[in-house]
């Protein structure tokens, strides 16, 4: 299996912005569009509104910018999905753009207003004609045929129950009426996918494969054969769980044995705590890094584990025989134990372990679609993190590769071409493989990160900046334009739009050719 092949299974067109003046508008007014002309996003000063509400507010925001992306009212055209407040006091508030009172898949718009000010909006906004108003197949047949499509076994394992939302998919010029049919399923081959089934003749038109690769107190050696100390677990009338009772989060961090199958679940337990065997070193890895990485988002942007309201982070280890993978499902981390020769027990590596998890933070955050541009920065935003919390070097897996193997690590974010992956927009490749080369063209952010982190001298000041840009400025088809112009407001709200750490973003994203 070829080096690409094997850094996809394992970690789960020049771009160019454009600013125009319209007439009549403020001073500091920018449109920004990307390369194709489209409108992504309208800062400055965009002037007052008023209302009761965040919510209130963003509708009225939103008229001020509707001929700038094209749509006629916000009566009508959207809807509100969640408004955050910012740590300075400015709300983001997301819309989704609907059709007929249905949401259209990944058009969204996100206001920014401050104190009744309009700082910006940001979005993607199309005219689209809808195919029908109403499903002529009901929502039983179409779980059927998302399933039928994935090849999900009948008697498959879900970890998450297929679940069916009508919704309308662009299409070109059109939106057509499907069913976004959600589901995550265990077995020998794991999926968790969104498949598109159209609602008037139950054909498929898309499929998103989501598999994102790659209150005791013990001990425990961990894969690599050093100690982790303090091993957070809880006993239960003499018998220790790997179960961290001690975060401020309404959930637990929990690692269990899947005993190399594919859909049963047992604890990891010891008798005194010292957690020395060969066998439990998988689970003490998933388990301490774990809580390292919830440590890391809880004490840097105050995130309170991935969905930012103390979920549980449940670990599961020993999966089926072999496996070199590891990957979020959308409720369980997943870990492989590798096959002996090319690859070490998955959860060995903190960096992937912290890829893993931040996939589920996006997931929450700013959603990105896991295809094409979008899902290359969901891929490089998971590789940010892990290279910020591992914090060692500017490799990811490293640790996980057994000398004489063949491999060293799975990809650079220092420089990305070492492992066949484009540094610079004239690289950039244009496939349908891997959903659009997600992994192969995440090298082009993950270079602009490394340039952005090394030019400030801090990998956490930068990984800020990456965090609050994909919770506060990004929706979940932003594009590599869209990621540099969310990059610096964000860079711009933390630090100002003068200060070094801002030039850094600007500099790093230009030297790779996106603009």
């Amino acid at each position: 299996m070829n080096k690409k092949v094997i850094a996809t299974l394992v970690l789960s067109s020049v771009v160019a912005s454009a600013f125009a003046m319209n007439a009549g508008a403020a001073p500091d007014k920018q449109v920004m569009k990307n390369e194709k002309g489209a409108v992504h996003n309208v800062v400055g000063n965009l002037g007052k509104v008023s209302g009761a509400t965040a919510e209130e507010k963003a509708f009225a925001a939103l008229e001020k910018v509707k001929g700038d992306f094209g749509f006629a009212k916000a009566d009508g055209n959207f809807k509100v999905k969640k408004s955050h407040k910012d740590e300075n006091g400015t709300n983001h508030t997301k819309l989704d753009q609907v059709i007929n009172g249905i949401t259209v898949f990944g058009q969204q718009m996100i206001v920014h207003e401050a104190n009744g000010t309009v700082e910006g909006v940001t979005g993607d906004f199309k005219a689209l004609k809808a195919n029908a108003a109403k499903a002529k197949l009901n929502e039983k047949k179409a779980i059927d045929a998302a399933l039928a499509s994935a090849n999900v076994a009948s008697d498959a394992e879900f970890a998450e129950a297929p679940v069916a939302e009508l919704v309308y998919l662009p299409q070109g010029d059109a939106a057509v009426l499907t069913y976004k049919v959600s589901f995550s399923a265990m077995g020998e081959e794991a999926v968790r996918a969104d498949v598109f089934v159209d609602a008037t003749n139950g054909s498929i038109l898309n499929t998103i494969n989501k598999i994102e690769h790659a209150a005791a107190v013990g001990s425990g050696v961990g894969v690599l054969g050093d100690t982790k100390s303090p091993l957070n677990t809880n006993n239960v009338s003499g018998t220790y769980y790997l179960e961290d009772l001690t975060k401020p989060m309404t959930g637990i961090i929990r690692t269990r044995d899947m005993k190399n199958g594919t859909s049963r679940i047992s604890p990891m337990t010891d008798t005194d705590n010292v957690w020395n065997t060969t066998y439990q070193r998988a689970g003490v890895d998933a388990h301490y890094y774990a809580g390292q990485v919830f440590d890391w988002y809880k004490s840097n942007v105050n995130r309170n584990s991935i969905d930012g309201n103390g979920m549980s982070i449940e670990s599961l280890v020993h999966y089926s025989r072999n496996y070199n993978n590891a990957f979020w499902n959308g409720t369980y981390m997943v870990y492989g134990d590798g096959d002996g020769t090319t690859f070490r027990a998955f959860s060995g590596a903190l960096d992937v372990i912290a890829h893993e998890l931040t996939h589920g933070v996006t997931e929450h955050t700013s959603g990105l679609v896991y295809q094409d541009q979008s899902g290359a920065l969901n891929e490089s935003w998971s590789d940010a993190l892990g290279a910020t919390i591992d914090g060692n070097d500017w490799l990811m897996g490293e640790d996980l590769c057994i000398p004489g193997g063949g491999y060293t690590a799975f990809r650079s974010m220092q420089d990305p071409t070492l492992y066949g992956d484009p540094a610079h927009m004239n690289q950039y490749v244009n496939t349908t493989d891997d959903n659009g080369g997600v992994h192969t063209n995440s090298g082009i952010p993950n270079k602009a990160f490394y340039n952005v982190a090394t030019a400030i001298g801090s990998r956490t000041v930068a990984a800020k900046i990456w965090y609050t840009a994909s919770r506060d400025y990004m929706t979940s088809t932003t594009n590599f334009s869209g990621a540099r112009a969310a990059t610096l407001q964000a860079a711009a709200a933390l630090y100002g739009s003068g200060s070094a750490n801002y030039n850094a973003v600007a500099n790093g994203w230009s030297a790779v050719g996106v603009y």
